[in-house]
């Protein structure tokens, strides 16, 4: 006979089993929530550091090279046709994704010198979906002439994006445990109307 003073060792097991299953179900979408949060202020920064590109563009008549140290952040004299880190010192802006992890940067190294004038239309920076397929192209012509991105949660480049192979980078939306950079670029024709519209364009 079971005693009622007490829980046999089979209740006390299926209560915290259900316990467990409770707890698991509220804090996986916790988990979610701040993994979409993250992305979310990742983004943000982007945005800043697109808007800090575009004034060093208008005071220094070119683009920063890749800083060589996360650390220092300091951008080095052009020529510079490698990806490197985030030249946040040169630009004001923080060094860090959501994540804790430095930011990566690539310039197109014609736009590290004095601007042209007609620009240079030409650009062998591509960036391209998990299928191969082109998003910035036009008739064999890039219109990039910045990436910054974020290796995203796991702090891992995904293939293509370790800057190492070629000039070639991946967007694509997040997919648990096989996507999750995060990249945006600097289209040539808005460095260009920022420019004209700050009374630097054409050059003089």
């Amino acid at each position: 006979m079971k005693s009622s003073l007490g829980f046999t060792l089979v209740e006390i097991a299926i209560v915290l089993a259900i316990l467990a299953f409770i707890m698991s179900a509220l804090i996986f979408p916790l988990t979610k929530q701040n993994d979409y949060k993250r992305m979310a202020t990742t983004q943000e920064r982007f945005e800043e550091i697109k808007e800090a590109l575009l004034g060093f563009a208008i005071l220094n008549d070119s683009l920063p090279c890749p800083a060589l140290s996360a650390k220092d952040g300091k951008s080095p004299l052009p020529p510079c046709d490698k990806e490197g880190y985030l030249p946040w010192a040169e630009l004001g802006v923080g060094r860090y994704d959501s994540w804790g992890n430095p930011f990566r940067y690539r310039v197109d190294a014609s736009f590290t010198k004095s601007f042209s004038n007609p620009p240079d239309t030409s650009s062998d920076l591509e960036v391209q979906d998990m299928q191969d397929l082109d998003l910035v192209n036009k008739d064999g012509n890039s219109r990039i002439i910045a990436i910054i991105f974020s290796y995203g949660k796991d702090g891992k480049a995904y293939d293509e994006n370790d800057g190492t192979k070629n000039k070639i980078y991946t967007q694509d939306v997040y997919v648990e445990n096989t996507f999750d950079d995060i990249l945006i670029w600097l289209p040539k024709s808005i460095l260009i109307n920022r420019l004209a519209a700050a009374g630097k364009w054409p050059p003089s």
